[in-house]
């Protein structure tokens, strides 16, 4: 089975494609690159391992929140090749990418940047017991200040920690960059196990699903 992994959901995408849980190609752009030039680095790494799109059994796209023009680009390659070659469509929350890296806690948020100048970010909490995620909130958007009081083990994506002051980095967990990906690849398997996959022809990035824009 081989499945293909999009995050366009920050200002770096990434692209991965596995074959029974063989991770065949992990690509993550230049930060210049853009979610726009997602098609351009998946040709070149079909090209390479001698694959063809009408290959892929199932797509996993990260589903926000986050970047608005980089999860409507992602959602639309993922819906192009899913209705073309009759693919499997899994949608992931993105906070749920970021929470599940955590080996093990009790208390975590993940957050992501909707206004970072005017300190508004997305969150939500989880703990991770045994390998098994739990979300024990909603996801909801809140100032950063507030967020920060909670007593908890908190994770963003790397991209974004300047935007956090630096006197509160240090509450951050660590990661390393292959990080975002296994953990989004662990969620996907774990919802095509238990057959959770997504309706391609309705679903929307939880940036536009579950959030309206402040004026």
């Amino acid at each position: 089975m081989k499945i293909l992994y999009l995050d366009t959901s920050s200002r770096i995408s990434e692209i991965a494609l596995t074959e029974d849980k063989n991770i065949l190609f992990h690509r993550i752009l230049n930060d210049s690159e853009g979610a726009d030039q997602l098609v351009y680095r998946l040709k070149l790494s079909f090209n390479e391992f001698n694959l063809k799109p009408g290959e892929i059994n199932n797509i996993s796209l990260s589903s926000g929140p986050g970047s608005f023009t980089g999860l409507r680009i992602g959602l639309a390659i993922a819906k192009g090749i899913s209705l073309v070659y009759s693919c499997g469509f899994i949608g992931v929350s993105s906070l749920d990418i970021l929470a599940n890296i955590f080996t093990s806690a009790e208390n975590i948020i993940s957050l992501i940047p909707s206004n970072p100048k005017k300190s508004e970010y997305y969150f939500a909490k989880y703990k991770k017991n045994d390998g098994a995620l739990t979300r024990i909130s909603e996801s909801s958007s809140g100032n950063l200040n507030d967020i920060l009081k909670n007593d908890s083990s908190f994770i963003i994506k790397k991209e974004y920690i300047q935007f956090i002051p630096e006197s509160e980095r240090r509450i951050f967990s660590e990661y390393t960059e292959k990080d975002v990906m296994t953990s989004q690849i662990e969620l996907t398997l774990k919802k095509i196990s238990a057959n959770n996959f997504s309706d391609i022809e309705d679903f929307m990035p939880e940036y536009v699903e579950n959030y309206v824009p402040k004026n």
